[in-house]
């Protein structure tokens, strides 16, 4: 089907973020709840951690947040009121000509294109220029919410998926604290040492040493933190760098048994290079930590730099009043445990016969992903036949 095709800006408000002084942050119940980057997103609704005494942009319950800075196109639905900080924007429909859900979608099947179109040095980011002109495809209404319907049936068997592989890793966690305890506190007693005497830790480039040019389909895999999803390297293939830029970046390059990492927005989100992933490139918001000591393992390491309370403890120590962001003088001071070899050992093997479990699953939502992006190409070409996909 011709559906029309017209700038968001026509059927949609947009309120793009700004962010308030820092003199009137307050305690999350005290104030109107403030949502500065990704790092404020749950999985659905937001979860922020402190609020402001006076909001600048404001959004309303049922408008959708996207994130327009480093991990651009991130969404999360606003279930109340909040101050919108300059590391998002608010989407609001005009609910007589476009159905909120059917946007959500349809941002979500245009990842890739916000990130080519994005700007900045330091990280990626998208202007309410570049967000007004998304061209959308704006079939009749109720067409758009018969799109919707199928999609949200067909993301919840992803999301069901996805289910199974968080409670894998919530095992693998379990037998982590079991032998090692909390790497933070450790009350069990670990001799430790700092990371820096452990590792080498190597921040991603300038934003600045990466053009537009320098961004290809089906080149070398650039990982930045939205492609670390669940303790696994995700690469979006429609944003990859040429050999060349690859070639004049050795000190990016990825190896097996280096430890990837975010260090903008969310805290914590790490995964293991094997071989499958090595090199590749470490790209702008990440850092890679590369163990030179024999006194410490990659998987061991992994799951110390990934564990629930040194996300807590990063999270403390971050800079930024906007987003989250580490650098190496922060992971230098950390004192990491350092538990007898034998045991890093006997925990590696274990987390082995949970990886394979972990495969199988990641495998099955591997094939549920590209059905779902397949599935939305054709809903927002006009290729989707509702009447068979309603029945």
């Amino acid at each position: 089907m011709n559906w029309p095709l017209v700038n968001l800006s026509a059927v949609c408000q947009i309120d793009m973020g700004s962010a308030p002084k820092g003199s009137t942050y307050v305690e999350l119940d005290k104030g109107v709840p403030l949502i500065a980057g990704a790092a404020d997103y749950g999985d659905v609704f937001p979860r922020p951690k402190k609020a402001t005494l006076e909001p600048t942009k404001l959004c309303e319950e049922g408008d959708i947040i996207i994130c327009v800075r480093a991990t651009i196109g991130d969404l999360n639905w606003a279930d109340k009121e909040y101050c919108l900080g300059r590391g998002v924007a608010g989407l609001r429909v005009h609910d007589k000509k476009l159905d909120s859900k059917y946007l959500w979608y349809f941002i979500a099947s245009i990842e890739d294109e916000l990130y080519r179109n994005s700007t900045g040095s330091t990280f990626p980011q998208i202007n309410k220029k570049i967000i007004e002109g998304l061209q959308i495809p704006l079939p009749p209404l109720e067409t758009q919410k018969q799109i919707a319907a199928v999609l949200e049936k067909a993301d919840q068997l992803r999301k069901d998926c996805q289910q199974m592989e968080q409670e894998l890793n919530s095992l693998a966690q379990s037998v982590f604290i079991e032998m090692f305890g909390d790497p933070v506190t450790n009350l069990k007693g670990w001799e430790t040492k700092t990371l820096d005497s452990l590792a080498k830790v190597q921040i991603g480039p300038f934003g600045s040493q990466l053009h537009k040019e320098d961004y290809i389909s089906d080149g070398i895999p650039l990982i930045n933190p939205t492609h670390i999803i669940k303790g696994q390297i995700v690469p979006n293939l429609n944003l990859t760098l040429t050999l060349q830029k690859f070639e004049s970046l050795p000190n990016y390059h990825l190896k097996s048994g280096d430890i990837i990492m975010g260090r903008r927005g969310e805290m914590g989100r790490t995964a293991l290079v094997d071989d499958s992933s090595k090199g590749w490139f470490c790209g702008t918001g990440s850092l890679y930590i590369r163990p030179k000591s024999k006194l410490i393992q990659p998987v061991y390491l992994n799951s110390v730099m990934s564990c629930s309370s040194m996300k807590s403890w990063l999270e403390e120590q971050s800079l930024g009043a906007t987003m989250p962001n580490l650098n190496k003088k922060i992971l230098h001071s950390i004192q990491v445990p350092i538990p007898s070899e034998a045991l890093q050992t006997k925990y590696t093997l274990a987390l082995n016969v949970l990886k394979n479990e972990h495969l199988a699953h990641k495998q099955h939502s591997k094939e549920l992903d590209l059905l779902f992006s397949a599935l939305m190409q054709k809903a927002f070409n006009g290729e989707l036949n509702l009447d068979n996909a309603n029945t």
